[in-house]
């Protein structure tokens, strides 16, 4: 019976160190894993930077306002608010092709700052959602100069949709590429939805689309414009056309 429980005893006390390496060999691969987990996260963040850099717009050397101090995000961020509201509740006309262009450079520059916010996630992304709706309407802006133009200001159009329609209906006057006219049909559910519903947020991939949306229908509506209406006045704006009704003053005689 004592050599038994001997036996007994001396197994036991083999177990424990055992135990003990098992344990310690546990927490290693743990401890392993986590440092893989953290640095696949760490890759994942540096190729999702890669990316979004390159989604960044060049911008003119010769611009005089790249020599002055860059604005600060939250500065860039309420310029571009302010000009939201501007486009959001303006009136037909109110907005021509020469100042919708510079105003898509500044937004530009916006948008390459919102690029380096990797660090800060929820504040690129509501800067991302303003530069995306800031975007669509510029599309409905620009849209909505020509056919001004070519209703000479007779007929107004509540909503992008109705203003493609137009558009459409005068193809042979205002010829428009397929795509483009796609991507405008996307723009307008889109711009539905962000101006109803305040609270929807979108990524900095989505304020891609809707930049490039709008450079291309800027370079569309200038080429409309540059074949159609404009005629001798080549640095007036573009509701200052030919056909405008100028009443000369009377002289006294």
């Amino acid at each position: 019976m004592d050599k038994v429980s001997t036996i007994s005893n001396n197994n036991h006390d083999h177990s424990i160190p055992n135990d003990k390496q098992t344990t310690k060999f546990a927490r290693s691969r743990w401890f392993h894993v986590l440092a893989l987990a953290d640095q696949l996260r760490q890759n994942t963040e540096l190729k999702k930077n890669e990316q979004l850099r390159q989604y960044a717009f060049d911008i003119p050397v010769a611009d005089k306002r790249e020599a002055v101090v860059i604005e600060s995000v939250e500065i860039q961020a309420d310029h571009v608010k302010s000009f939201q509201h501007e486009l959001l509740f303006a009136k037909t006309g109110n907005f021509n092709l020469d100042n919708l262009s510079e105003n898509f450079s500044d937004l530009k520059r916006t948008f390459n700052r919102m690029l380096d916010l990797n660090n800060d996630d929820l504040k690129q992304v509501k800067l991302a959602t303003t530069i995306t709706k800031t975007a669509l309407l510029m599309v409905l802006r620009a849209t909505e100069s020509i056919v001004e133009i070519k209703t000479n200001g007779t007929r107004k159009f509540p909503t992008l949709s109705s203003i493609i329609s137009y558009i459409r209906s005068h193809g042979g006057e205002m010829v428009i590429n397929g795509q483009l006219l796609v991507e405008w049909y996307k723009v307008a559910q889109t711009l539905d939805l962000i101006i109803n519903d305040p609270d929807w947020l979108v990524q900095p991939r989505k304020a891609h689309w809707a930049m490039q949306v709008c450079n291309e229908t800027l370079a569309w509506a200038r080429g409309v414009f540059n074949e159609n209406y404009r005629k001798k006045s080549i640095g007036r704006p573009i509701f200052d056309r030919d056909d405008s009704i100028i009443i000369p003053e009377v002289q006294d005689k």
